[in-house]
């Protein structure tokens, strides 16, 4: 009975998942001019929004755009055809999507750009629609200002809280970390009130995302030398693999590299083989390479890697599991792209740009 109720939606994931674009077509683009890219998107399920572009107005900024209503779009048709609690938790996960851009806003405050400059990095999302962006951005001088013009929204609180006293000695990681704190806190509250199978899968599939955010966290405020609590105020304790005390342990470690082992260790105990997989190839690149950016493209690719055996694991099973491992994947897909895109506006060399891709090894 479980399955059946999957039965209008699961067609569709499997002929989505089957246009998703493949790893070869995507590096093919690399190196490729604007006008190229778009002739290549123009035969991909992108035609569409590619299209809608106005000639005048064919640029980067425009083309991030129209992949993001792809994605927006991709999400509203899994829900409708979604059974309405299954409906409820994908909802919910696009807000992932607005406080993203919530972090693109702080980037560009952080580093200083007009609001013309920072509107070219920022694709709106959700609530946060274009003139939205633009009226926060230009009330903004600083990050207090930013968080009082986001008063009308859960956001403005978070970022508040964040700030405290110091917003010059705040590093902008500690606001990033506030806000997926939110975002995922809310994504798995939403999982948790899933039943049975359902639920259970939901757990799995989103809580290694959610582990691999709070790695990051953990990374970066080791390497900004923070203190144990600073660290403790932005994980999320949600988690089917690693408890409370896991997660401390990683905190209280001398380095980074005991932090992994730690909680690779952990991870073992549990014999759950996609968080195994994810340390061990975090610790392989700590060990060759200390660089923080490094280390959160590993996490990345090893998400990607994860949702791609998970799609393979769950497709022939009607359930939640194949639907948010492909959402995933879309959303792996569009980031792709949109690196592509920036390269072939930038005339980065596709080597260059390959280096930037989340692609299976």
């Amino acid at each position: 009975m479980s399955a059946w109720k999957y039965k209008s939606l699961m067609p569709k994931v499997i002929v989505s998942k089957l246009r998703l674009i493949s790893p070869k077509d995507l590096a093919d683009m690399c190196g490729r001019s604007l006008d190229v890219i778009l002739s290549m998107l123009a035969k991909t399920p992108y035609r569409f929004d590619i299209e809608s572009i106005p000639s005048q107005h064919l640029d980067s900024v425009s083309t991030e755009k129209s992949l993001f209503r792809n994605l927006a779009r991709t999400f509203e048709e899994i829900i409708e055809c979604s059974p309405k609690n299954i409906g409820f938790l994908l909802s919910v996960i696009q807000r992932k999507f607005e406080a993203s851009n919530v972090k693109a806003m702080l980037r560009a405050i952080k580093a200083n750009l007009n609001v013309d400059e920072a509107m070219g990095y920022i694709i709106p999302a959700g609530r946060l629609d274009e003139a939205n962006c633009r009226k926060k951005l230009e009330s903004s001088k600083g990050i207090a200002d930013f968080a009082d013009a986001l008063s009308d929204s859960e956001y403005g609180a978070i970022l508040k809280d964040a700030l405290g006293e110091n917003e010059g000695t705040i590093p902008l990681h500690v606001f990033e970390a506030a806000m997926d704190k939110y975002a995922y806190g809310r994504i798995w509250k939403a999982a948790t009130k899933l039943r049975g199978l359902d639920g259970k899968i939901a757990r799995n599939v989103l809580g290694i995302e959610i582990d691999s955010a709070n790695l990051k966290v953990i990374l970066r405020c080791k390497a900004l030398g923070l203190g144990e609590s600073q660290i403790k105020q932005y994980l999320i304790y949600s988690s089917n693999v690693f408890g409370e005390n896991d997660l401390e342990n990683a905190i209280k470690a001398v380095d980074v590299k005991s932090s992994i082992e730690l909680l690779l260790s952990a991870a073992r105990l549990v014999m759950v083989r996609d968080h195994q997989y994810m340390l061990v190839d975090l610790l392989k690149e700590y060990e060759s390479s200390q660089s923080l950016s490094q280390l959160e493209m590993v996490l990345d690719r090893s998400l990607l890697k994860a949702n791609l055996r998970m799609l393979k694991r769950y497709t022939p099973f009607f359930n939640i599991g194949a639907v948010l491992a492909f959402l995933n994947l879309k959303w792996f897909e569009v980031r792709n792209l949109r690196a592509i895109v920036r390269g072939a506006e930038g005339n980065i060399p596709p080597q260059e740009i390959k280096k930037l891709l989340l692609l299976p090894d």
